[in-house]
């Protein structure tokens, strides 16, 4: 027996716009990328999509939900987010405003959020979004102390409006919420992964209790089908196929209630295991000793792997720390001469429950746990696709924090009685930032800062740093100021100290990690009748991001001098006037 997705569903679409209602900088009348292999909506209105789509659009934010660490409640709640915002839609958008996509973001709160013109409507892009701006407002509803519903409010209002979202978030949401928890809590999960912790998809399991036996098989993300299994007939012996069609056996589940969530590691010899995804390896490389260059997608686990060592003594020998964080082109040292360079990794998956339909095998001897919920919510009727986030509104315009570590696993024996849950120490993330040893809120800045940049400035330097160091814990609240050159006091006011001043002689060259670098203009303070903002710009182990990286100071600037030379475009140089630095 798997989820009831009736209880999702959005059966019914909402009331589309009129014509003299839509604004312009709205997406309402944009067509609709209809191309094949797409998840597409028919329209920009809400709820107008098939119920295949909605289901896929569901298992998507479950899985990320899952993989950032979220239990029922949490991923419940995330769903819900989607449900009232796009009705699981995810080419809807509003007709007065610009909010577009699953969690109806507009452009510049998207846009913080890693959302343009180029994946407003991709349901990938989509989820990883709406759940960075949940994580966000979690953590705010927690420090003010209110209920976890209230992660709606500061969706739909942001952190210090009022449009109506405690209402929604106390009335229609939470009743949503409520039942998308009953719902998902059903059932056991069940999860194969490598020894790096990624997904083995496509593969056959076989699940054995008490003499009884179902055969089902892993989707995309390594994930079983929702299946039902009582405690009361003993613990269950998972097997998977191999390319021989033998079964071999990978362990077994003590399992003491109705449901429960699991990862089981396959050997290493599970490249024999039947599945279309695994190829064989690559002819060996020529050996780099010494040193090795991340690449994109690389993760620690099979970069050691690669060099003949493991991912703890990797992350040893190179200073690195939970959650193991890496960026592209960071240089690790490896044991010199020891196996070949890492070849290029895809991302793993994410291993949360994937629920497949009434029709999924399932043990012989199992029983229900508890019946599905019957309240499908489906008359929730959020009308058009509105979103109610007013444009231009500061309230939505702060970035989200940096997604979660991703979903780990818990390794088995040859035949164990496995009791634990997933631990948090066996699967790392995708190679995206450098993790040295500082605080870890000055990772997390860094991280955060990292993950939201672009390939060239798009002067908005002031808008990311503020978001960095917000999703890093900082400010409680989104910082006020306009122009980069003012931010310093509001620095000083959060505990960050200038160097210039506490420990002169400090430049850009010895200035810690996690520095914040603020560029004053020196000539002249205005430009063709606007005011020359000035830069701000975090300085990190591989060079200095705002809403861009660079290997350099910004402006060309003399890292020991601190001046840059002239700029051409502002006829004015630039002085390094403030390194704020906090622990």
């Amino acid at each position: 027996m798997a989820i009831d997705y009736n209880v999702f569903y959005t059966p019914k679409r909402g009331a589309a716009y009129k014509d003299e209602k839509i604004v312009k900088h709205s997406h309402y009348k944009e067509p609709v990328d209809q191309r094949p292999g797409r998840l597409a909506g028919r329209s920009r209105i809400w709820g107008d999509a098939s119920l295949e789509v909605q289901k896929q659009v569901i298992d998507k934010l479950i899985a990320t939900g899952k993989a950032g660490g979220m239990n029922v409640r949490r991923v419940a709640m995330l769903l819900a987010m989607a449900k009232i915002e796009s009705g699981f839609n995810p080419d809807a958008a509003a007709g007065t405003t610009s909010a577009s996509g699953l969690g109806q973001f507009i452009d510049d709160t998207g846009e913080a959020y890693g959302l343009d013109k180029s994946n407003r409507f991709d349901v990938d892009a989509n989820a990883k979004a709406l759940f960075a701006y949940f994580l966000v407002n979690e953590k705010l509803a927690k420090k003010r102390g209110k209920p976890d519903v209230w992660v709606y409010k500061y969706h739909h209002d942001g952190p210090t409006q009022d449009y109506g979202g405690e209402a929604l978030a106390t009335g229609k949401f939470a009743k949503i919420a409520d039942a998308f928890e009953k719902a998902l809590d059903v059932g056991h999960a069940l999860s194969i992964v490598d020894a790096a912790g990624a997904p083995i998809p496509d593969a056959t399991i076989k699940v054995v209790q008490n003499g009884k036996e179902a055969l089902m098989k892993t989707n995309e993300h390594g994930m079983l089908p929702t299946f039902m299994a009582s405690p009361n007939f003993g613990a269950l012996t998972i097997h998977i196929q191999k390319a021989s069609n033998e079964f071999k056996e990978l362990g077994q589940l003590a399992i003491d209630k109705l449901s429960s969530a699991w990862t089981i590691v396959a050997p290493k010899e599970r490249v024999a295991v039947k599945t279309h995804a695994h190829v064989d390896k690559a002819p060996p490389a020529v050996k780099t000793p010494g040193m090795h260059k991340v690449k994109k997608g690389e993760t620690l686990s099979n970069i050691a792997r690669a060099h003949g060592t493991t991912y703890l003594e990797l992350a040893k020998l190179n200073n690195i720390d939970k959650p193991y964080l890496l960026y592209p082109d960071q240089m690790l040292k490896v044991p010199a001469g020891e196996g070949n360079p890492a070849p290029a990794a895809t991302k793993p998956a994410a291993t949360a429950p994937a629920h497949a339909s009434a029709s999924t095998a399932t043990p012989a001897t199992t029983r229900p746990a508890n019946p599905p919920a019957t309240d499908a919510n489906g008359t929730a009727g959020h009308g058009a696709a509105t979103g109610s986030h007013a444009d231009g509104a500061e309230a939505k315009d702060k970035p989200a924090q940096t997604t979660a570590p991703t979903t780990s696993a818990t390794p088995a024996a040859t035949k164990p009685v496995v009791k634990e849950q997933r631990s948090a120490d066996t699967t790392h993330p995708e190679a995206r930032v450098a993790k040295t040893q500082v605080s870890d809120r000055i990772t997390a800045a860094i991280t955060h800062a990292m993950n939201h940049k672009f390939a060239k400035s798009k002067g908005k330097c002031l808008k990311y740093v503020k978001g960095a160091l917000l999703a890093a814990g900082y400010f409680p609240t989104y910082p006020g100021v306009e122009h980069a050159k003012d931010f310093g006091p509001i620095l000083e006011k959060a505990g960050f100290k200038n160097l210039l001043v506490t420990e002169p002689g400090t430049n850009i060259k010895t200035a810690p990690i996690g520095s914040v670098l603020i560029y004053n203009p020196v000539e002249k303070q205005s430009y063709s009748g606007g005011v020359i903002s000035g830069h701000i710009e975090i300085k990190h182990t591989g060079g200095y991001v705002s809403d861009f990286n660079g290997n350099n100071p910004c402006y060309r600037t003399d890292p020991v001098k601190l001046v840059s030379p002239v700029n051409d475009k502002y006829g004015a140089s630039f002085k390094v006037t403030g390194i704020w630095y906090k622990e």
